[in-house]
C-alpha cells in the first residue's frame, strides 16, 4: 500500500513538473522496434534501435542497434533485412536488452512513432522475461502529428501518418534503408521538427496533451 502511495505521489509530482518546464529540460529516449510480424501475442522482437535527446539535442554517441538472439526471422527478412545468420552472429539476450532499456528509461521519456504497436511488443516481451514491474512516460510522434492535423483541419491522405510522410511535411529527407536505428534517428528528428513547429515555449505537458501518456510493464 505504501509503495502504491509513493508511486501516486511521484506521478503527480512529475505531472506538475511537466506543466512548468519547457520540453528541453527533460531527457528522451527515442526507440524503434523491428518485429517478425504485427501481432504482439504471436510475433516477436527481432531488433531494437534507440538514440537519446538531451538538452534539446540528439546525442549520436548514445545510438544503439541491437539484434535479439533466438528469434526466427521468417518472411519478415524482406522488411528489416536482418537474416538468421545476423542473429546467430550478433544476437543479444532479450532479457539483457530489456534490463538495459529499463536502466536508460529511469530518467528519460520514451518516444516512439505509433506507440501502441511498440508498447504492445515491449509488454509481451516483459511478461516473457518475467522482469520487475516498471512504469514509463511516453510520447508518440504519430499521435502528435494527428493532433496537429486535427487542430489545423489539415486533410491527411491514407498513409499520411507513416514516418516518412510525416517527415516530408517538415522538409526532412527520407533515409535509405529502414532498420531500427535509422528509424529511431528519423523519429528523433521528426520530434524536434514537431517541437519547433509548436514554438520555443513548448512544454512536455503540451506534447503529452497532443500524444503522450504513461504505461506500466508488468511480469504478468
Amino acid at each position: 500500500m505504501l509503495a502504491g502511495l509513493i508511486q501516486s505521489v511521484n506521478e503527480r509530482w512529475m505531472s506538475y513538473q511537466a506543466s512548468k518546464h519547457v520540453w528541453s529540460e527533460w531527457n528522451y529516449l527515442i526507440l524503434d522496434i523491428e518485429t517478425s510480424g504485427l501481432d504482439a501475442k504471436q510475433d516477436h522482437i527481432v531488433s531494437v534501435g534507440w538514440v537519446c535527446i538531451q538538452n534539446g539535442v540528439i546525442e549520436l554517441d548514445t545510438a544503439r542497434h541491437i539484434v535479439i538472439e533466438s528469434t526466427d526471422v521468417g518472411e519478415s527478412v524482406g522488411i528489416h533485412m536482418i537474416t538468421d545468420s545476423d542473429i546467430e552472429l550478433h544476437g543479444k539476450r532479450q532479457e539483457s536488452v530489456l534490463r538495459y532499456l529499463r536502466h536508460l528509461l529511469r530518467d528519460r521519456i520514451l518516444v516512439m512513432h505509433h506507440a501502441p504497436l511498440e508498447l504492445n511488443f515491449l509488454k509481451q516481451a516483459w511478461k516473457k522475461e518475467v522482469l520487475p514491474a516498471f512504469s514509463v512516460n511516453w510520447l508518440d510522434t504519430l499521435a502528435i502529428e494527428r493532433a496537429k492535423a486535427n487542430r489545423t483541419q489539415q486533410p491527411i491522405q491514407d498513409g499520411g501518418f507513416r514516418l516518412c510522410a510525416c517527415r516530408e511535411r517538415y522538409g526532412l529527407p527520407d533515409y535509405d534503408g529502414h532498420d531500427a536505428l535509422t528509424d529511431a534517428l528519423a523519429t528523433a528528428e521528426l520530434l524536434l521538427a514537431q517541437i519547433a513547429y509548436q514554438g520555443d515555449d513548448c512544454r512536455l505537458h503540451d506534447l503529452n496533451q497532443m500524444g503522450g501518456g504513461k504505461t506500466s510493464f508488468t511480469p504478468r
